[in-house]
């Protein structure tokens, strides 16, 4: 599955794209469906920057790691809407595999 990106959200050309891919994965050859997210850094950078503004605190007076932090939390907490939306589509994925750009093990 080309990974869709982490800070987004389903448009229809997603949705029309999981629906042929699920139909070539149902009723072609046997084939692994790897579900997965891009990390997509700087659309992640912005919506955490946004999301810190809103808040009162500045990227550049967290720092470097803790702004890293900060993004990993919004990451954790936002993160898995594409997925989600993508499993309410009813894609045949091998969800037990799904893995992200950033995970210390490779997805393959």
């Amino acid at each position: 599955m080309p990974p869709p990106n982490v800070p987004g959200s389903l448009h229809m050309g997603h949705a029309m794209f999981v629906t042929l891919e699920d139909f070539m994965v149902r009723y072609g050859r046997s084939t692994l469906w790897l579900p997965g997210t891009d990390h997509a850094g700087i659309a992640t950078q912005l919506v955490a920057e946004r999301m810190l503004t809103s808040e009162g605190i500045k990227r550049v007076e967290l720092g470097r790691d803790e702004f890293a932090k900060q993004v990993w939390k919004w990451k954790e907490k936002y993160g898995g809407t594409i997925t989600n939306q993508i499993k309410r589509l009813g894609a045949s994925c091998d969800w037990t595999r799904e893995c992200f750009t950033l995970d210390e093990q490779s997805c393959y």
